[in-house]
């Protein structure tokens, strides 16, 4: 069957080993479940539910498939979805898709490592208390940032080898903290929330210096998955299930702002990354909003998450509190927690709805902020119990320089 032939429509009907073979060539080669539906005659679901649940490594003709797609037959797919008067829009979108389809291929036909998991301690005697979960907010890493204790004066210090040790710590103490309070209720599931700015950012996108940033932005991205990825593998052993809601940070952004779609961003392709490298894993679940925001409702009670340049204000907190009301006045819903990064500093308020909660970041002080600002922070990430009446219930501050 050559590769432009098409099958008659054969929704519901089982996988030849043809059909399996050339999903495999087709999406191998960089091609949208989109483009190899209409090839197949099968719905974009099914090919990429085909695609997603097959263990390749086990298929007879996984060692040896040749890819059959040309550049000229790439060409005459982007030339038959374009015209003379859109062709380069697009072309453009195609490609996009094509590129991150194909890291997404990568991510999954990788060789499964086995991480560490978390054991569990001898399972507490049954309580009266009704369950929790537990809240994470993980955000503002910075991967790829570079300073130096003689640049700071010995104020302060940044690479990658310690935000490696600072995951550690922070691994080590969720699982110290939730096993405290698993002696006194269950604790099931465990929520991420992730504002951005997982890596430092891209030469001459934005207003931070390239001097500073030591690594390029695709290795700042594929660390800053393998890091979330690390802690997520380890929390397994102490969660039934792992949500992960992630939105964009403004050093994540591919080029200028205003250029780009706010989606265009290395956090999104970072948390994509993620997500497929979780694909098979019903336990853990993800929402990755092509938004600058989205609003989860958690044991009955509603989170607003953003990253939180967009705030204006005297001070970080109280821009935030404005924010906020302009956004409910937008989305016509009232959040009872708002969570936001960007500014390094934790912070809480409280509000006529709820409370408003700033994390801190997983750098601390550098160069701008001690130099610029006159102003210095902790490294620090929070965690906190959500309760179906009483909402929020305790809360922690980690304190990542700790890990040194």
């Amino acid at each position: 069957m050559s590769s432009t032939q098409k099958v008659p429509n054969k929704s519901g009907e089982s996988w030849t080993l043809e059909e399996e073979s050339l999903l495999y060539e087709l999406k191998w080669n960089g091609l949208t479940y989109a483009i190899i539906a209409s090839q197949l005659s099968r719905s974009i679901y099914a090919c990429e539910k085909k695609y997603r649940n097959t263990d390749w490594t086990k298929k007879p003709f996984f060692d040896t498939a040749k890819r059959r797609l040309r550049d000229n037959y790439k060409q005459a797919l982007v030339d038959k979805v374009s015209n003379a008067k859109d062709q380069k829009l697009h072309t453009s979108v195609l490609q996009s898709e094509i590129l991150a389809d194909r890291l997404e291929s990568v991510v999954i036909s990788l060789p499964k490592v086995a991480k560490p998991v978390y054991k569990r301690s001898e399972r507490k005697v049954k309580s009266k208390h009704l369950p929790e979960d537990v809240g994470l907010i993980i955000s503002d890493a910075h991967i790829g940032h570079h300073h130096t204790l003689e640049e700071t004066g010995g104020l302060s210090e940044y690479n990658i080898d310690i935000f490696k040790a600072r995951v550690e710590f922070l691994k080590s103490t969720t699982a110290d903290i939730v096993e405290l309070h698993s002696k006194l209720y269950d604790l099931p599931n465990l929520h991420i929330f992730c504002p951005g700015d997982m890596v430092a950012g891209m030469n001459n996108v934005g207003a931070w210096s390239a001097t500073y940033i030591n690594m390029s932005i695709l290795d700042q991205a594929v660390e800053g998955a393998e890091a979330l990825a690390d802690m997520i593998y380890y929390w397994l052993g102490l969660f039934d299930n792992i949500y992960f809601y992630g939105v964009m940070g403004n050093h994540g952004r591919c080029s200028n702002r205003g250029v780009e779609k706010e989606y265009v961003n290395w956090d999104y392709i970072a948390y994509k990354f993620l997500e497929a490298k979780f694909s098979q894993n019903p336990r853990v679940k993800f929402v990755i909003p092509k938004a600058w925001w989205t609003m989860q409702t958690i044991r009955n009670h509603k989170f607003l998450l953003i990253h939180g340049e967009d705030v204006r204000g005297s001070t970080a907190i109280r821009g935030l509190s404005t924010y906020t009301d302009h956004m409910i006045g937008i989305i016509k819903d009232i959040p009872e927690y708002v969570i936001a990064g960007h500014f390094h500093s934790a912070a809480e308020l409280s509000t006529n709805y709820g409370r408003l909660i700033l994390n801190g970041s997983f750098i601390g002080g550098e160069i701008y902020s001690l130099k610029d600002l006159q102003k210095s922070s902790k490294p620090e990430q929070k965690i906190f119990g959500i309760h179906d009446r009483r909402g929020l219930t305790w809360m922690y501050n980690i304190d990542l320089s700790h890990a040194e």
